[in-house]
């Protein structure tokens, strides 16, 4: 039982495929990003709607949307 030893490893992983596959792994922490600015909304939208926002609350707020813009932006970049 003779096999050649290319037939026996893996092909290495062409450019593009790893750029891929970069890409995807990127685009799943993005995912895992935009899952805890979720969670982190929820006290401050919570005092913003009972009506006990303070300006810490409201400055958390847009804070974390400026990171969901600038991950939306990035995400929109990928080649997915």
């Amino acid at each position: 039982m003779s096999q050649n030893y290319d037939e026996i490893i893996e092909p290495r992983e062409t450019d593009e495929e790893r750029a891929a596959r970069e890409s995807r792994l990127r685009a799943a922490e993005i995912a895992r990003e935009f899952a805890e600015i979720d969670r982190e909304r929820i006290r401050p939208l919570a005092a913003i709607a009972s009506g006990s926002a303070t300006d810490e609350d409201r400055n958390r707020l847009a804070g974390l949307e400026a990171r969901a813009t600038a991950l939306r932006e990035e995400l929109a970049g990928l080649e997915v």
